[in-house]
């Protein structure tokens, strides 16, 4: 899988190659549509049909990673699965665990957005550009800031353009 990272993640190869050469991988991400300068960590990744992947977005994959269907992933976002217990003063970073991530389907993930390990994004959530999620969140609203918590609803039909928002309330490419 390292060889095919590295060769999938040059701004030579076309989407539909870097969705072959990931497929032959091991990776499920077949009908998904990921551009250059993405790091996948490992094969455990899955993502749905229509899935969106802008550039240099890092997967470390040591745990399953699942994106829905429709999910659209801005610039430089980040899904980390593994992290440490505290360990002893002598060693803060203890034993490595991992937990998967999941976001449901239709989200839009924010650029520059922090997905951290066990963490579930429910369906047609929004996640703000420089989001840090450390926990779940709850279908149809607005995540924003560190530590990423719910600042608006969103309805269920909302409409396709949005105006009138500030800078702050959206997420972000």
């Amino acid at each position: 899988m390292r060889l095919i990272t590295i060769i999938q993640s040059s701004a030579l190869v076309p989407v539909w190659l870097r969705i072959l050469l990931l497929l032959a991988g091991g990776a499920k991400v077949w009908g998904a549509g990921i551009y250059s300068g993405c790091h996948f960590g490992g094969k455990d990744i899955r993502m749905g049909l229509g899935t969106f992947v802008n550039r240099g977005v890092l997967f470390d994959c040591t745990a399953p990673i699942t994106l829905g269907r429709q999910v659209a992933v801005g610039h430089r976002a980040q899904f980390i699965t593994s992290t440490h217990e505290i360990g002893p003063a002598d060693g803060r970073g203890g034993r490595v665990y991992h937990r998967p991530i999941v976001v449901g389907d239709g989200c839009w993930i924010g650029a520059g957005a922090t997905v951290l390990p066990g963490v579930t994004i429910g369906s047609g959530c929004i996640v703000g550009a420089g989001a840090v999620v450390t926990k779940d969140c709850e279908p149809n609203g607005v995540y924003a800031g560190n530590p990423a918590r719910r600042i608006r609803d969103l309805p269920l039909d909302a409409p396709r353009a949005i105006s009138g928002e500030s800078a702050a309330a959206t997420p972000g490419n």
